[in-house]
């Protein structure tokens, strides 16, 4: 289902005219030639070669003609070039997230876009919800809309060789227009909105309206005419104004800075992206965009913030990701946007599941016995043991290890701290998991020996501690696909016991935090563990082959 707009249906005329070089002298005139032929008339002639027909009462006074009833053959008429008719051109689709619809002029837009696809005069195109489509045309200038966004192209027209001529229809929203530089004094980008109109001769601005039908207006690059009511202020790179519908646009105000990023590191080994922003003295609020691209087009995140109010909790999978952030004024205009910033995420592979030692446990023996459950892309483990629970000092530290479980030798009795990494196949090491402690008493001076308690009735399961007021949703399954799912359960703390199974065989476990708006991030990769039963099957075979032999012998 499309996601339906639910701003007001305002209409943007946007027209874009760019001269190629031509001669000196045909750029100073900016018209061409017409050779009046027989039977001719003014009428028929701005049929033919004018965009509107009815601007030949232009084209009369322009000529100065005494009488546009009467002209004769052979007699010149001059056409300014910017009333010419063109010839049809079209956009291609050069970038394209989600879903993006397109039809003909008239029409629901219903088939669906593709990059590279072809859009020309008389389309109409909508994006969806957390979608977003960039339309470029051969000479560079491209529009870029953003989620629930309509546009309808009703003129893309050449007039070779001299202009080109764009008319968009865009509902409200935020729109970005690229425009390439113009040869000609003439050419011009305009937008009309109920409150305003905005006739620009530079690159790149945007143009907003909201839902109470305010056209702000904010300058990058180039200048643009902002008119309204009967008056027009002029906007310089890094301006911006605002008008209200039926009113004169305000004052043009210097746009702000954009908040800097304070504590973004170039390395996140978990769910959670933690940083803070330091808003401008004059900022209101803040623009967060979070996205795959160094141009901000395929946004990932995107935030409204209030000044004071804490940046939301951020959960991003692995990959690279850049960050800009731009602030509001009170009047809602959009600042300077920071130069996007890079950064990395990346918590594969996850820490091991440690199963023994249980955390706290007490060992009558030097000797201890690690184990771990198996991380999917991990190519080795490394294990850590410290008597400190900081590791500063290690007592033992034993890298390279193919499989899920170490003995490890203990020299003294005493209180450790134990710890396990997984190690991908191109080195990258995971973090650390979460620490346990676990003590080697010296068993007492025994009389006889007792057989030792071996715990067989339960799993525990331990994982990485996400912070507080997070919790967990625990997964057991027979098949790494979880189709079926045996065993769930949500917990507020770090760790699980569970009865061990009945049957034996591989399980498969899995977790993933839960934060405390309800928002779930993605299960960590599942991770096996084998239960062992008696082989009936195979001792029933063998007994049956004992007895065979004994009737034999009687």
């Amino acid at each position: 289902m499309r996601h339906k707009i639910k701003y007001p249906a305002i209409l943007f005329f946007v027209f874009l005219f760019f001269p190629p070089f031509l001669s000196a002298g045909t750029v100073d005139e900016k018209i061409v030639t017409i050779t009046v032929a027989k039977k001719d008339n003014l009428v028929n002639i701005c049929k033919t070669w004018l965009e509107n027909p009815h601007d030949w009462k232009r084209i009369s006074k322009f000529n100065q003609l005494k009488n546009p009833n009467l002209i004769y053959p052979g007699q010149r008429i001059k056409i300014p070039v910017k009333l010419l008719k063109g010839i049809p051109m079209e956009g291609i689709v050069t970038f394209i997230k989600g879903n993006v619809w397109a039809g003909p002029k008239g029409t629901e837009a219903t088939a669906i876009l593709k990059k590279g696809d072809v859009v020309g005069q008389g389309a109409q195109i909508e994006t969806g919800k957390d979608s977003a489509v960039e339309i470029t045309f051969e000479d560079g200038s491209a529009f870029f809309l953003r989620p629930d966004t309509r546009v309808s192209i009703r003129t893309a027209r050449q007039q070779q060789p001299y202009f080109m001529i764009r008319r968009l229809f865009v509902p409200a929203g935020r729109t970005m227009m690229h425009i390439q530089k113009c040869t000609g004094g003439d050419s011009r980008f305009e937008i009309h909105t109920p409150s305003a109109i905005s006739a620009a001769r530079g690159t790149q601005f945007r143009v907003s309206v909201d839902n109470d039908k305010t056209t702000r207006t904010e300058v990058l690059d180039g200048v643009v005419g902002v008119a309204g009511a009967g008056k027009k202020v002029m906007l310089d790179p890094g301006q911006g104004t605002w008008v209200e519908k039926g009113k004169q646009p305000n004052t043009p105000q210097t746009l702000l800075p954009p908040p800097p990023l304070e504590g973004l590191r170039p390395l996140y080994q978990s769910l959670l992206i933690d940083f803070s922003l330091a808003m401008p003295s004059r900022a209101v609020a803040a623009r967060v965009i979070v996205a795959k691209d160094f141009e901000m087009k395929n946004v990932v995140k995107e935030i409204v913030m209030q000044k004071g109010d804490p940046l939301p909790k951020i959960m991003l999978p692995d990959g690279n990701y850049y960050c800009q952030t731009l602030s509001i004024n009170p009047a809602g205009l959009e600042g300077i946007p920071l130069a996007p910033q890079g950064f990395k995420v990346r918590t594969n592979p996850f820490p091991p599941f440690v199963q023994r030692p249980v955390n706290g446990e007490e060992l009558k023996t030097k000797r201890v016995e690690v184990e771990w459950l198996k991380v999917g892309d991990a190519a080795s483990y490394s294990v850590q043991v410290s008597k400190e629970s900081d590791f500063k000092n290690l007592y033992k530290n034993i890298q390279g290890i193919t499989g899920t479980r170490q003995s490890i030798d203990l020299e003294e009795y005493g209180v450790y701290y134990f710890r396990v990494c997984s190690i991908a196949g191109d080195d990258f090491k995971g973090l650390w998991s979460d620490a346990i402690f676990f003590s080697c008493v010296e068993p007492p001076k025994a009389p006889e020996a007792e057989a030792p308690v071996v715990d067989k009735k339960s799993i525990a399961l331990r994982w990485q501690d996400m912070g507080p007021d997070m919790t967990y949703l625990f997964q057991m399954a027979k098949d790494p696909l979880f189709k079926e799912v045996l065993l769930e359960k949500t917990t507020d703390v770090a760790d699980i016991r569970f009865d061990k199974p009945k049957k034996g065989g591989t399980y498969y476990v899995r977790v993933r935090a839960v934060d405390p708006a309800g928002y779930e991030g993605q299960f960590t990769p599942a991770q096996a563990f084998e239960i062992k039963t008696f082989p009936y099957a195979e001792a029933g075979a063998i007994v049956t082959w004992v007895i065979g032999a004994l009737i034999i012998i009687l």
